[in-house]
């Protein structure tokens, strides 16, 4: 196993306690389209990478994969575009070329000729020319066909969108219209979906995943609606027995020697968090360029990763920047605070510390987003208490706000 801390991760290096959840997802994609939900670095992507991966594995592949990447998109066009490039490749591969003529019309013959002959990234400047002006309903008009043509094809389709909820978040600085925009895509992907939910013998699925909470961003516009059909498919924490196998895994591939506590500190401070925890914790290790730990040591190595910043949390610091308001970003502040301290009754935290500053649906979205951002749960065993994930966050955080632990 490799430690890989900035990438997705698959095959030999997708922890193998967590393969269940690929079989989990192939059993739902076959007959629903899917909402994927779990905080940033939970492993939303990998999951994702590993199931295409086995995919293509196999010898009569099951399904027909097209994955865009989401995240730098800045518009609906721009989205249009990348997803009927990649439409385009799959007819292509699959040899539906004539199909695709039939679909684009008389004006594309030029085009539609070609594509049979010359790779499409080589003519992507050309697409790129011929689709500049296109709008919104000019685009849907190409789309459609395209993805109902789907069903003619001998495997079901599974079209991933990777950073789904990010790039509608990013239309906020393109639309004036915000809300629109975003209601108008979302009410065309759902309308495309209603075949399937008809029963009408849909070939094609959906999958949709991001780091922000798409379902809340939606409901807060007022067209939750358009995503009522998905199925949520819910990326878990680390339980204590896989953060165990995350850490001896790593230790046995590097050749490393971590005594007892100091494996036991490892797995504590990880657990209840992402694989990713344990993959930086287990590169503050590496850079020491040493090969034996003792527990001392390993904890050492923590507390100095944490109180230097040699590691990759800040994300989780910028996005409240970036995504709250400042009123909500000084209210999370406060919160995490205090849970750095103890366990809370959320409406008895509240109480105590919020209530003359903070009105209670302002606090209450603000537990809700630090939920989702993968800082802090409702702890179930704990009649529901506020705490934070994993010991790890909780750490780091008191470093920010204490200066030690």
């Amino acid at each position: 196993m490799e430690n890989i801390t900035g990438f997705p991760v698959t095959y030999q290096d997708f922890l193998t306690t967590r393969l269940y959840l690929v079989d989990e997802f192939r059993e739902e994609v076959r007959k629903k389209s899917i909402l994927i939900v779990g905080p940033r670095r939970f492993g939303k992507t990998s999951l994702l990478k590993e199931f295409i991966r086995q995919n293509s594995e196999i010898s009569e592949n099951e399904f027909n994969t097209l994955f865009l990447e989401l995240e730098g998109c800045e518009n609906i066009e721009n989205f249009c575009f990348c997803l009927f490039k990649e439409l385009l490749t799959l007819y292509r591969f699959h040899r539906y070329i004539d199909q695709v003529k039939n679909f684009l019309g008389d004006i594309w013959n030029a085009i539609a000729s070609r594509i049979s002959k010359i790779p499409i990234p080589e003519l992507d400047l050309e697409l790129r020319e011929k689709t500049r002006d296109m709008s919104f309903s000019q685009w849907k008009e190409k789309l459609t066909p395209m993805i109902e043509g789907l069903n003619s094809f001998n495997k079901n389709t599974i079209m991933i969108f990777d950073e789904f909820s990010d790039m509608v978040m990013n239309f906020l600085k393109e639309y004036p219209h915000f809300e629109e925009s975003v209601d108008a895509l979302n009410g065309w992907l759902r309308t495309l979906r209603q075949t399937s939910d008809m029963g009408l013998g849909c070939k094609y699925q959906f999958v949709f995943c991001g780091s922000i909470n798409l379902r809340k961003s939606l409901e807060n516009m007022g067209i939750s609606k358009r995503i009522n059909d998905l199925e949520s498919f819910v990326i878990p924490p680390m339980e204590n027995s896989e953060a165990k196998t995350l850490i001896t895994s790593l230790t046995e591939s590097y050749s490393m020697e971590i005594d007892q506590k100091g494996i036991e500190f490892m797995t504590s401070r990880i657990t209840d968090g992402p694989p990713y925890y344990g993959q930086i914790f287990f590169k503050a290790l590496k850079e020491t360029r040493k090969k034996s730990f003792t527990g001392m040591e390993v904890e050492g190595v923590y507390n100095v990763m944490l109180r230097e910043g040699n590691h990759d949390l800040s994300h989780f610091h910028s996005r409240l920047v970036d995504y709250l308001s400042p009123l909500k970003r000084e209210c999370s502040s406060l919160l995490l605070k205090h849970l750095t301290h103890e366990t809370w009754d959320e409406k008895e935290l509240f109480d105590q510390y919020f209530y003359e500053t903070y009105d209670y649906q302002t606090y209450q979205s603000v537990v809700d987003r630090l939920i989702y951002e993968g800082y802090i749960k409702r702890d179930i065993n704990d009649n529901g208490k506020l705490r934070f994930m994993s010991y790890l966050l909780k750490d780091w955080w008191a470093y920010k706000t204490r200066g030690a632990r």
